[in-house]
């Protein structure tokens, strides 16, 4: 009886083990706290230069949070570090699904669509990129070249204008402009809930 009771036990045991390691579709519960955690891990990592384990911290948050911004931002800024601009689109877009006025994800968007000669689209995200974020710079410079580009002058001049405004430190004309990708998000500061935490994000370099 007592050898029973013994392997009762034991079986219980086994059955609350893996429980806790998913469920039988083969996914994980939210867990705010293990994906915020994850986040911070992979927010160092990528810090540090190690986009390997960044890439796995990042996946992670999604394993437990499967709509977080900052994670697939992280990845996509990874992706398009890495020359992989269709993965890092894709993730753009996602990014957007979830927040359409994700700001970081508009401008790095609006670069990769505009070198795939995409004008229009690009125009309409440093558009909406402007309407999140009024005061970037980058915004309205990356923007109003791109109208002179188009033909459209008036409206480009505009926008350099106010983009100069804004931060004298840049130039016109388009030689002088940076259209490199933003990087992780700085202005979004990293909050304990991985849900809304940050991810690094700056102006127009990568950060």
């Amino acid at each position: 009886m007592g050898n029973r009771c013994a392997a009762l036990v034991m079986a219980t045991v086994t059955v609350l083990a893996l429980a806790a390691c998913g469920n039988d579709d083969g996914t994980v519960d939210p867990d705010p706290k293990k994906a915020s955690n994850a986040l911070a891990a992979g927010l160092d990592a990528q810090a540090k230069g190690d986009l390997d384990e960044a890439v796995r911290q990042y996946n992670e948050v999604l394993k437990y949070d499967k709509k977080n911004k900052y994670a697939l931002y992280d990845l996509a800024l990874i992706d398009a570090a890495r020359s992989n601009y269709g993965e890092a689109e894709n993730k753009y877009r996602v990014v957007l699904a979830i927040d359409p006025a994700y700001e970081p994800a508009l401008f790095n968007l609006a670069i990769l669509v505009k070198a795939k000669g995409n004008n229009a689209e690009a125009i309409s995200l440093y558009q909406r990129a402007i309407k999140a974020a009024p005061k970037d710079a980058a915004a309205h410079l990356n923007l109003g070249l791109l109208l002179r580009a188009t033909g459209k002058v008036k409206e480009g001049d505009a926008a350099v204008k106010k983009a100069i405004a804004l931060n004298p430190k840049l130039k016109d004309p388009a030689a002088s402009a940076s259209t490199a990708p933003k990087s992780p998000a700085a202005s979004d500061s990293a909050s304990p809930d991985a849900s809304d935490s940050a991810s690094p994000d700056a102006s127009p370099t990568p950060s």
